[in-house]
């Protein structure tokens, strides 16, 4: 990775897509272990991740929706960019309404998706770390947990400040909430992940999601989430009456 906070970035999508697969199973009692004997592939998830560079930098927000068969699709800025299997296939931009050389940062997420299958949770520890986690166990944090409902984990470099947590729900042992964070000047990631049925399979269709961009009733709002389907039924865009 070429800067540090890219790292943490692409650490954050590989701390999601290597605990999101995590099967119920019997017990009560949760130990980083079990999650990490656990992975297991579900059919969707989506996540909104937050990245700041600096204590005082604005937040740069990334929305990552990963479904089967390794498709993706993120929205960073005025950029939609669908993937599969870590490939960007294309790459367009809301404002100009033209296809465009994807950005970076999602690149390297994308990159690091398509070999998640290969990756192990001390590998993920490691790229947190920028290779400075070796052996390092992540820890039951008692204190800032709820007892009944979450379980949470850290994850601490042993050669410098830096840190990690992740949050989870004590029942289904999925992950709900990732914080990475770099003492030496706030450098943070910040992930939010919810899990659903699968989108649409047009909604990972970059070809007709190009044709949507050519028309000009479509407002930059409506692109950005074109063929969104919301879990609960309740609207994702204010459609005109």
């Amino acid at each position: 990775m070429k800067s540090r906070i890219t790292r943490l970035a692409a650490a954050a999508v590989i701390v999601i897509t290597a605990i999101v697969g995590i099967n119920q199973f019997s017990g009560s009692s949760v130990a980083w272990a079990d999650v990490e004997e656990r992975f297991q592939s579900v059919p969707f998830f989506s996540a909104v991740i937050y990245i700041k560079d600096d204590v005082l930098d604005e937040p740069r927000q990334f929305e990552l929706w990963m479904g089967q068969g390794g498709r993706a699709r993120i929205r960073v800025g005025s950029q939609v960019i669908f993937g599969c299997v870590g490939e960007v296939t294309k790459a367009f931009d809301l404002e100009k309404r033209r296809e465009v050389k994807p950005d970076l940062q999602a690149v390297q997420m994308l990159d690091i998706l398509g070999a998640t299958g290969e990756y192990s949770l001390e590998t993920v520890i490691r790229i947190i770390s920028g290779g400075r986690l070796i052996d390092v166990t992540p820890l039951m944090n008692a204190d800032a947990m709820i007892q009944e409902d979450l379980v949470v984990f850290d994850i601490q470099s042993e050669v410098s400040p830096q840190w990690a947590r992740i949050y989870a729900l004590r029942k289904s042992k999925l992950p709900v909430g990732i914080r990475i964070w770099e003492p030496q000047n706030a450098e943070c990631v910040d992930v939010f992940i919810t899990y659903s049925k699968e989108q649409p399979d047009v909604f990972f269709d970059a070809q007709t999601f190009a044709k949507k961009l050519t028309d000009s009733s479509n407002t930059q709002a409506s692109l950005a989430y074109m063929f969104l389907k919301d879990p609960g039924g309740q609207a994702i865009i204010q459609k005109d009456p």
